[in-house]
């Protein structure tokens, strides 16, 4: 123990004087020749600038090699900042030579320590992440790898030199690898370096420097693009593409924390598993994806969301090529099955929303038990997670996105040997206890904007005072029934202030009261114009017709043709809907999008909850 200790203040004793003369050096080069030269190209003194570092000779060119060599020993220096600087001083081809010979000084160096010091290099945890790229890799080569992170803009070339070191890499083929692999990366920075010294010294247009620096990075990154496909992207058909799902996974989570903090409780808990395992969770905005990627960025997981995505021009086929496993709503889907067992047998985690789509209200949605005897036969185990305050970000009634935070604790976690002597009634309860969560009866949040109750009257159509069907109407912090005159005001916690009804989630209780009461005398006709999407087809198909809700069914008859179907609420799981805009179910295994020929389209909400209120009643029975 003592032995290692003292190994490592010796490893960090070196990094530190390392760096410490890496910075004198890059101070040396940018005051005696960077920045004499800059001054003298900005006052088109070429004759001067030539002379200058014809001046400095053989000490300008030992000093950008040696910089290059020693910052990649200590790894956390960038590269580039060498690269771009010389490129701006020197000729791009002779920059290429000394940043290239600087490389194969550094790596040499690096292999040394390594080899014969027994030098980790992994201080600043680099090592890390090249490992979880490795496991990504589809090649099993180390050289064909260290191509791979060379071309990598996030990998510093030190801490690929050190990971090479450490393969028992022949030296002559690793120096070879070293050498070849970094001229892609080191020409980007000298082309881009050529260009801002033209700039300066030729008055280069503006137009042009942005051109060549967008084509440099756009070569470098059809180069990255090429290999990455090429041993990453290639996949077996069907099967999850991890780095696709970790780089998509990244991006989603990047855009949506422009708006929202994340704040995870009990991530350790999941750290600690290994393999695939299923992340259930709550599911009350659309934004709730990126709050389960939140938990632990380092593991892809392979989302199950609606196929409709998948149809999506250029998304959906990213949205597919990861991995992501498509499922028709609230319809049979052996195909999904089928795909999540298989990804489940690759070992990679998953995400599901049981619920099956967005809450309208904030409160929880009904959970049956097919879910429960699904996770039962994957038998892998299961995250129960709680997402917290989405509802009030980005709900699915309201089209403006507000900044926020977002909790998203880990319930719990059942382990294979739990899920296994579980009950699927257990399995489904444990699921319902963890999920049921209530934005209104949790801790208040502050949200100050004055548009909170905008697009509210889509999904709370019904006054509960006079009765009104479609009165109401919303407009910055208020929802008014213009029947009767009846206000309700969204204070900063997201309450109503005033009034006999407290929040959103009671208001639309009482709706559902209501609805529940005359359920039996119900008889929607709604006219309406259908979309019609065929698994696998492209191609659209346009009708237009009446969707009729009687009793214990729904049905739809087409006016252009004999088309004609029914479900009972005994086959029919649920409807999904978009607020204010269609509401969707599959036949035949087609997806029908029926969009309501009224200009209000609150009907849409009014048909999924009437055919929820029919649901309940048979569970009842």
């Amino acid at each position: 123990m003592e032995k290692t200790k003292r190994k490592n203040i010796i490893e960090k004793a070196v990094i530190i004087f390392t760096a410490l003369l890496v910075v004198g050096l890059l101070v040396l080069f940018l005051s005696d020749v960077f920045i004499p030269f800059i001054k003298l190209e900005i006052a088109r003194d070429i004759d001067g600038a030539k002379e200058l570092l014809m001046s400095k000779g053989f000490s300008g060119y030992v000093t950008v090699p040696v910089v290059e060599a020693l910052q990649m020993v200590v790894i956390f220096i960038p590269a580039e900042f060498i690269q771009l600087t010389s490129g701006m001083a020197y000729p791009w081809w002779l920059t290429l030579i000394l940043c290239d010979i600087g490389v194969m000084l550094g790596c040499s160096i690096i292999y040394f320590l390594v080899n014969v010091f027994s030098f980790k290099g992994d201080i600043f945890n680099k090592q890390d992440r090249i490992a979880r790229y490795e496991h990504m890799s589809r090649s099993k080569s180390t050289v064909i790898f260290m191509y791979l992170l060379f071309i990598m803009p996030v990998i510093p070339f030190g801490a690929i030199c050190y990971y090479g070191s450490g393969k028992r890499v022949p030296y002559p083929r690793f120096l070879l690898t070293c050498a070849t692999g970094v001229i892609p990366s080191i020409l980007t920075s000298v082309l881009m370096g050529t260009a801002v010294r033209e700039f300066i010294a030729n008055s280069l247009p503006v137009w042009a420097l942005v051109l060549i620096i967008i084509a440099a990075a756009a070569i470098l990154f059809v180069l990255l693009a090429f290999v990455l496909y090429r041993y990453f992207f290639r996949t077996e058909k069907g099967m999850p593409n991890p780095w696709l799902i970790s780089l998509s996974s990244k991006i989603v989570l990047k855009i949506m924390s422009l708006k929202t903090r994340y704040n995870v409780i009990n991530a350790d808990r999941v750290k600690k598993l290994d393999g695939s395992f299923i992340y259930i969770a709550n599911h009350h905005s659309w934004r709730d994806m990126a709050a389960i990627y939140r938990i632990d960025p380092s593991k892809p997981v392979v989302g199950v969301i609606n196929e409709f995505y998948f149809r999506i021009p250029i998304v959906g086929k990213l949205i597919k090529k990861a991995g992501n496993i498509g499922k028709k709503m609230f319809y049979p889907d052996i195909k999904c099955v089928k795909q999540m067992i298989s990804t489940v047998r690759a070992g990679y985690p998953m995400m599901i929303f049981p619920e099956g789509q967005l809450s309208t209200d904030g409160g929880p949605s009904y959970i049956d038990g097919k879910i429960s005897a699904l996770c039962k036969k994957l038998g892998v185990p299961l995250v129960l997670v709680e997402i917290r305050n989405n509802y009030f970000i980005a709900p699915k009634w309201r089209k403006k996105t507000f900044r926020g935070r977002c909790d998203v604790e880990i319930k719990r976690i059942v382990s294979t040997e739990e899920l296994k002597a579980m009950s699927v009634d257990e399995v489904t309860n444990a699921i319902r206890e963890n999920l049921a969560y209530n934005e209104f009866k949790g801790e208040p949040v502050t949200f100050k904007s004055k548009r909170k109750a905008e697009g509210l009257h889509k999904i709370l159509y019904m006054c509960p005072h006079c009765g009104g069907m479609y009165t109401n109407i919303s407009y910055k912090n208020t929802l008014e029934c213009t029947a009767c005159g009846k206000k309700y005001v969204i204070g900063d916690d997201y309450r109503f202030t005033g009034g006999d009804i407290p929040d959103i989630y009671r208001y639309y209780a009482e709706i559902k009261r209501r609805e529940r009461e005359g359920l039996s005398d119900v008889r929607l006709e709604i006219p309406v114009d259908a979309e019609i999407f065929r698994d696998g087809v492209k191609q659209v198909r346009k009708d237009k017709g009446v969707f009729r809700l009687n009793g214990t069914k729904v049905s739809y008859t087409s006016d252009l043709s004999d088309l004609y179907f029914e479900y009972g609420t005994d086959v029919l799981e649920d409807i999904a809907y978009s607020v204010d805009k269609e509401f969707e179910m599959y036949y035949q295994n087609e997806l029908y999008y029926f969009y309501p020929s009224r200009d209000d389209r609150a009907v849409c909400t009014r048909v999924a909850l009437l055919y929820g209120l029919l649901k309940e009643q048979q569970h009842e029975q």
